[in-house]
């Protein structure tokens, strides 16, 4: 399996909630992060645990992938439903480090849909 291929079947999976399998493409100590926001701790236990707080996902799309050696860029859609009961769509653009058939850091970029009031 080529890096695009594992980027694509990491984003499938925590698209679908299984994160199990999402983590099975990562090595052990995965740093994983939103530039701006904030940092987990490495390792896939603090993955495991964040994604036990992310909003039921309502829908989701798969968009392009880019990728440049060992560095592979995957884009998409998803609407969420908050703990409010609201739905908010996002967009986002996953950067993925890979090194030996794994990934060893995920950057994610993440932007939510505005209203359009003119």
């Amino acid at each position: 399996m080529n890096n695009k291929e594992i980027v694509k079947q990491v984003i499938e999976a925590f698209l679908k909630h299984n994160v199990d399998k999402a983590l099975s493409f990562m090595a052990d100590d995965i740093k994983m992060g939103w530039p701006g926001f904030f940092n987990l701790k490495p390792g896939k236990d603090a993955i495991r645990e964040f994604y036990q707080n992310v909003p039921q996902m309502i829908s989701s799309e798969i968009g392009e992938f880019i990728e440049e050696g060992n560095k592979v860029v995957g884009t998409g859609v998803v609407t969420a439903r908050h703990g409010d009961g609201s739905l908010k769509k996002s967009f986002f653009a996953d950067v993925y480090m890979l090194e030996n058939g794994k990934v060893k850091e995920i950057k994610s970029y993440m932007v939510f849909e505005q209203s359009k009031e003119a």
